[in-house]
């Protein structure tokens, strides 16, 4: 779920980076990627529910050689040999991924015009600094800087031995 909540983000953030002419399409595609992640929980559900009836006694006698060979077990017997609740858990795990996705995905829709602001802003503040950087220096910029007048002080005498505390270690 993680892997579909971060391609729903990357995927959000292109379209908030496409042309001005595209700014509307582009938070009605956020809205509707939300809606068809959704719509999509259901087909997650069954799609793992078929996958989870593979059959991987085979694969489990190849990586075992030395153990006795015609296993039959399915991947849901293996996720339930360590977690009776699995079934469930996969399923609640199915529907809050996409509900997250859809939600990240409409708040995406409803900040983008001020995310869309914000970008503009940081453009033109690097584009100012990038400016600001090729004018030339004034003559002597790289020259120690003068002295100052505490320099000339004498240093300060080091601690003597009349803060004895009666000898203590410390």
């Amino acid at each position: 779920m993680r892997n579909i909540l971060t391609a729903a983000l990357v995927g959000g953030f292109a379209l908030l980076t496409a042309p001005a002419a595209a700014q509307p399409r582009e938070e009605q595609a956020l809205r509707g990627g939300a809606e068809v992640m959704r719509q999509a929980a259901p087909m997650l559900d069954r799609s793992a529910d078929s996958a989870l009836e593979l059959d991987i006694g085979p694969i489990l006698d190849a990586l075992h050689p030395y153990s006795p060979r015609g296993r039959s077990m399915t991947l849901r017997e293996l996720g339930r040999r360590d977690d009776p609740d699995f079934d469930r858990k996969l399923r609640r795990s199915i529907y809050r991924g996409s509900a997250r996705a859809a939600a990240t995905l409409d708040a995406m829709a409803t900040a983008a015009p001020s995310l869309r602001r914000s970008l503009r802003e940081m453009e033109a503040a690097i584009a100012g600094a990038v400016i600001e950087a090729d004018r030339p220096l004034p003559p002597r910029a790289y020259d120690a800087p003068p002295p100052d007048d505490y320099d000339d002080a004498p240093p300060p005498p080091p601690p003597g031995d009349d803060e004895d505390d009666d000898g203590a270690p410390w």
